[in-house]
């Protein structure tokens, strides 16, 4: 009987132990998340003079690609990214704007799923982990391409006016503006006569750019060191009832 009642007796206290083991659990993670959302943040700082040599953030070229059909259906409902992590969902969001589906909020491209919500919070997404989101909104035929050579990309920007067509470009800012992160952007459009691409960076701060096709390309063929595959680019391709 006495070792019964000592038993009871030791179970609250069991819980209270348990109950505190959780709490502080919670406030590591929290304290984690802090961390790591003010190091982005600081990452993804705008610092203009580390551009890399031959990048436009202004001039009569930049101005006059942006009055192009295609820019001009990604600025009527543009936004930058909510979060220092949320670039690949913030492009995607774009993109389904441009294409007259518009989205409120970047968190509804997850559906409802709140565990991967968290997760893009707290480490950002891969290629694959947004095209596999692009899929699920039912916008089109999405793939995913890596190994571009430089002649492929060129080929592949010059076929930006087909109908519905887009492309979200993921890349390493280091070789563009001097800061190693992986991020994602949409593409506006590009300027055969002086061999550079639309970037419509969807981080507050960045702007548009003007960005040399080797360059770019050169900042697509790095390793993403989540997935140890290269980064590419997402092209979607919308349905005939989406398309421009």
């Amino acid at each position: 009987m006495s070792q019964a009642n000592t038993s009871a007796s030791d179970q609250p206290a069991h819980r209270r132990r348990r109950a505190l083991r959780w709490a502080l659990s919670g406030v590591l993670l929290l304290g984690m998340l802090a961390g790591l959302m003010w190091y982005g943040r600081a990452l993804v700082a705008p610092q203009p003079e580390r551009f890399a040599s031959g990048v436009m953030t202004d001039g009569a070229a930049l101005v006059q690609l942006q009055q192009a059909p295609l820019a001009q259906r990604f600025l009527r409902d543009f936004r930058t990214q909510a979060l220092w992590s949320s670039c690949g969902p913030a492009s995607l969001r774009n993109v389904l704007a441009s294409l007259n589906r518009p989205v409120a909020r970047e968190r509804d491209l997850f559906q409802g799923d709140t565990l991967a919500w968290l997760r893009m919070l707290a480490t950002g997404m891969t290629l694959d982990e947004v095209a596999a989101l692009a899929k699920a909104t039912g916008i089109g035929h999405v793939q995913v391409r890596r190994d571009l050579s430089e002649q492929d990309l060129r080929t592949l920007l010059r076929s930006l006016s087909t109908p519905g067509r887009r492309l979200i470009v993921n890349f390493d800012r280091a070789p563009i503006h001097g800061v190693a992160l992986g991020h994602f952007s949409p593409i506006g459009g590009y300027d055969p006569a002086s061999d550079r691409v639309l970037l419509l960076d969807v981080t507050p701060g960045f702007g548009m750019q003007l960005v040399p096709t080797a360059l770019l390309a050169a900042a697509m063929r790095t390793e993403d060191p989540v997935t140890g595959r290269q980064r590419g680019l997402i092209q979607i391709d919308a349905k005939p009832s989406d398309a421009d």
